[in-house]
């Protein structure tokens, strides 16, 4: 099969693109032909050396979907389902065939393409699992979204007002239309000096629950806009403050998509509340670039790899 693998943990002009054996499904695993797979600051990190003890040559890629070829014991899919599934830890979706297991797969929503699909997994997993199962956003409630431009914070806004929350999103001023577009009540530029002040002018007191994808200086910024005793969700690759005061309660989280928040996005999906946001598509030719304008960090939406083309 063909691959994009690094050989040496250096970067992504290290990434090339080479041919490896097929892999055979174990019990509970199946054989996927990717057809589509997500490319994050993730599998930016993992090739820049981020994470310590991969084994080499490593292949990045967490979140595909596909069409399953083969499958091992104990699954309840079969050969020609159209799945899509979380790769994580492990990573091997940028391959024309990956390794799935059954408790990080589901079948794909109706009505929507691979490269949609794909572009869903971790990003909308991501911000259901931080708005739902750990930040208990309710509706009724204002929820402030940082880097809610990018495939996180899209499906974020998206799923807030899902719940009946009212989300409020930070992002670059090009990226406030498209943000209101998916729902966003306000949306306040992370460039001016006074941008959480301007939150809590349009929220007095602050917002209820902040879900902070951006980390650093908008990270520690936004904490500033959440009301006492509020509650704040910081996904881990941005990191959180090293303190929190007025009460609040915090949280940083590493990204479990699961069988279950799969099967949730469905549901958003097949109600028409949840509409994948693709910036490109590009093949699996163009892995540098494509690992390049996720790196620049200004993608709107999802950066997506057709491997099959």
């Amino acid at each position: 099969m063909r691959v994009a693998h690094v050989r040496q943990l250096s970067g992504i002009d290290s990434v090339e693109l080479a041919e490896r054996p097929d892999p055979t499904p174990g019990p509970g695993q199946a054989l996927v032909g990717v057809e589509a797979a997500g490319v994050g600051p993730w599998d930016v990190g993992f090739v820049s050396g981020a994470a310590s003890g991969l084994a080499l040559p490593f292949v990045p890629g967490f979140e595909v979907a596909g069409v399953v070829q083969a499958v091992g014991d104990g699954l309840d899919v079969r050969p020609g389902d159209h799945v899509y599934t979380s790769l994580w830890p492990g990573g091997g979706g940028f391959a024309e065939l990956a390794l799935a297991s059954a408790d990080r797969m589901a079948p794909m929503p109706d009505r929507v393409s691979f490269p949609e699909a794909a572009s869903l997994v971790i990003a909308g997993g991501t911000a259901y699992e931080g708005l739902v199962d750990r930040g208990r956003l309710r509706s009724g409630e204002t929820v402030l979204i940082t880097a809610a431009a990018g495939g996180v914070g899209s499906a974020a806004v998206q799923i807030a007002v899902a719940v009946g929350a009212r989300p409020l999103a930070v992002a670059s001023p090009n990226n406030h239309d498209y943000l209101r577009d998916l729902g966003a009540l306000e949306v306040f530029d992370y460039h001016a000096d006074d941008w959480p002040e301007q939150v809590r002018t349009a929220v007095p007191g602050g917002a209820d629950v902040l879900l902070d994808g951006a980390g650093g200086q908008t990270g520690n910024q936004a904490v500033t806009a959440v009301r006492d005793g509020g509650r704040a969700v910081f996904i881990v690759l941005a990191g959180a403050p090293a303190r929190l005061e007025r009460g609040i309660v915090g949280e940083s989280f590493a990204a479990q998509v699961n069988r279950q928040r799969l099967e949730s996005l469905n549901r958003l999906v097949d109600a028409g509340a949840l509409r994948a946001q693709v910036e490109a598509v590009l093949p699996l030719g163009e892995v540098r670039a494509a690992l390049a304008r996720v790196a620049g960090g200004h993608t709107r939406g999802k950066m997506v790899l057709e491997i099959t083309k």
